[in-house]
């Protein structure tokens, strides 16, 4: 007997045969699903704004099994694994109520009928009282003997009735790009990406008597890679993968969110007041409390020590944490609020020494409580730039150089490089040349200042993400898994021995999702992949803490995705970088990307219409990170333009 609001009868107007359709009283759009693979078919929406269809083909490909190894540019790669690309419906469908709407399970087999290679899992379709009107998931069915490397969903809209015009705010795409302009795969960042986005893509018809589409890629436990496209023939495609890895057998299930879909949503005019609505109904919201004083704050970036690049080219502006108080007067005369004091150079860098180690990690203490207190005195206020990724120590800065001279930069760390932050958010190929060379110029000094192994690495194991041969993962430092609640605790406990021991008046938490590959221990296992954002929580269990000690105390970090801004003041402007490079080189620009000060002036309007409501963004033309990046000479912007 089917289950309740489950329906083999055929819309109007509907002509394909062999679906099955869902729906429910209480949404005005129907799912409709292909009988034999359980994968969507067809949105169908029935408003007032009158009645849409848009087909979808969508296919699903598994990697599985396979070992793991270390991969020549840091963190894991797998190797032969097996790629599961057929699936098949083996059941029917189920459907329960939910506070959110109603659900259906379609049970499918990835791998086609081979049960003794197939994944088995349920297909989840969502019609929401909230949010988006549809929602599709993957529901891994437990207690499997395979391990799952990563799932990819790959999806055509037949929109229909073009031409069709695109806004993804916070993406390399300009506003109101036609679609059949996008004739090659742009990157979306996700909700939890570095340079920030909404993860939404809003399609409006040139046809007025048609309401919109949405696309929101809103998994908010992994970090996914999304690429989209457009065709002549008024069609979206996107490839989906997802970075899901778990090994089965530790887990009775695991759902994964793959994305949203609205056929009914206003034109893009009106669409950002609805869309304030979704992100309220997921909990994507901003503190909205950030100090008074960072209001329209300067931020002057400083480093102690020295920097090293193309192994000869020093760069030290204050060799001591004393010329940068003896800097102190000009630096306010310049219109600066606020000192930001990176680590120090060239060690420990961008790593962690040790953090109750101030005199290592930043300066003499001494010091640097006479810099806090002469910031003070002219009014200016202090932030520490401090790290999570992971311990420094010979033997990880000996396998990190060790892989780029074996790995595939080893002839190219002499090349030219750019903007590493100007090119598509999912086109790394820039940024490893240039993070090779940095590896390669620091290495002495690292592993001069560096224990041969860090001692918490006895001490507390579990703190660490490993391989399943229980080898200790990084990209070049021993990662730290923040999902691990111990750790949790030792870094709250160190943030807050910082500021009461120094004074300071905040941090900027670098690079809180820089380990974003899989944590194969044995306690992790059940869902290897959900590491990379366990940050989110740490932070928001961490604000109360140092709102606690210094109600007025900033918190800040780079990644400017909407799950990085639930309890940050103050975000990075990643996703605005590649204005910068598009604006000053229009040769350059894609078909679909911004070409001029208007067309950057709308960007940020629509980036910042879908911001959740209270979100400060920090802008920046150069940074520590644009300007390690490029080759010697064209570090900084007005070298490179």
């Amino acid at each position: 007997m089917l289950p309740s609001k489950f329906s083999r009868s055929a819309p109007l107007g509907f002509v394909e045969k062999d679906y099955m359709e869902f729906r429910s009283v209480e949404s005005t759009h129907r799912i409709v699903i292909n009988d034999a693979t359980g994968l969507p078919q067809a949105l169908f929406s029935s408003a007032p704004s009158g009645d849409r269809r848009v087909g979808i083909e969508a296919v699903v490909d598994c990697e599985v099994e396979g070992t793991e190894r270390r991969s020549p540019t840091g963190g894991i790669e797998y190797v032969d694994t097996l790629r599961l690309t057929e699936c098949v419906r083996i059941g029917d469908p189920t459907t329960t109520e939910t506070p959110h709407g109603r659900t259906w399970r379609v049970p499918v087999r990835i791998g086609g009928d081979a049960v003794e290679r197939g994944v088995l899992g349920d297909l989840l379709y969502s019609l929401n009282r909230l949010g988006p009107a549809c929602s599709l998931g993957f529901d891994f069915v437990g207690a499997q003997t395979i391990v799952v490397r990563n799932l990819v969903l790959r999806v055509s809209l037949q929109l229909g009735d073009g031409p069709w015009f695109v806004t993804a705010p916070g993406n390399g795409i300009a506003g109101a790009t036609p679609l059949d302009s996008i004739t090659s795969a742009v990157g979306v960042s996700p909700i939890g990406g570095l340079r920030g986005s909404s993860g939404l893509v809003h399609l409006e018809p040139a046809n007025h008597a048609h309401s919109a589409v949405s696309v929101w890629f809103d998994n908010d436990v992994e970090i996914p890679e999304i690429d989209v496209r457009g065709t002549s023939d008024s069609s979206l495609s996107f490839s989906l993968t997802t970075n899901f890895a778990a090994d089965l057998a530790n887990t009775t299930s695991n759902g994964l969110q793959l994305c949203s879909f609205d056929v009914d949503v206003p034109r893009w005019s009106s669409f950002p007041a609805l869309f304030d609505g979704w992100l309220r109904s997921r909990g994507h919201t901003s503190p909205g409390a950030a100090p008074a004083w960072i209001a329209g704050a300067m931020i002057y970036e400083a480093q102690i020590g020295f920097s090293v690049f193309a192994h000869t080219n020093h760069y030290s502006p204050y060799p001591e944490v004393n010329d940068l108080t003896d800097d102190l007067d000009r630096i306010s005369a310049l219109g600066f609020t606020v000192v930001q004091l990176m680590p120090r150079q060239p060690y420990p860098s961008y790593n962690i020494h040790d953090y109750w180690n101030v005199d290592v990690s930043y300066g003499p203490r001494a010091m640097l409580i006479e810099l806090v207190e002469q910031c003070h005195a002219r009014g200016m206020h202090i932030i520490f730039d401090v790290l999570l990724h992971g311990v420094l120590d010979q033997e990880s800065i000996g396998a990190a150089a060790d892989g780029v001279r074996a790995g595939p930069f080893a002839d190219l760390v002499s090349a030219e490089t750019t903007d590493s932050f100007g090119s598509d958010v999912n086109d790394w190929h820039n940024y490893l040349i240039a993070w090779s060379r940095h590896i390669l110029d620091f290495e002495p000094y690292w592993r001069a200042g560096s224990p041969v192994v860090s001692p918490l690495i006895a001490e507390h194991p579990d703190w660490f993400a490993r391989d399943s041969a229980g080898n200790v993962a990084g990209v070049y430092t021993k990662a730290f898994d923040p999902r691990n609640r111990e750790w949790q605790a030792y870094f709250t406990e160190a943030m807050s021995f910082l500021m009461i021991e120094l004074g300071i008046d905040g941090f900027r938490f670098d690079a809180p999702t820089y380990n974003d590959f899989p944590n194969w221990s044995d306690w992790a296992r059940g869902r290897a992949g959900s590491s990379a954002l366990s940050c989110v929580g740490l932070f928001e269990r961490l604000r109360p803490v140092l709102k606690g000690i210094r109600s007025d105390s900033l918190m800040y970090t780079e990644p400017s995705g909407h799950a990085l801004r639930k309890s940050m003041d103050l975000n990075y402007n990643y996703d605005e970088q590649w204005l910068v490079t598009a604006i000053t080189n229009p040769s350059a620009v894609k078909p679909w990307g911004v070409k001029n000060a208007k067309g950057l002036a709308c960007w940020m309007s629509d980036r910042d219409a879908l911001l959740p409501k209270g979100s400060l963004t920090a802008h920046h033309i150069d940074s520590h990170d644009t300007f390690w990046w490029p080759t010697w000479g064209k570090k900084w912007r007005r070298e490179q333009f």
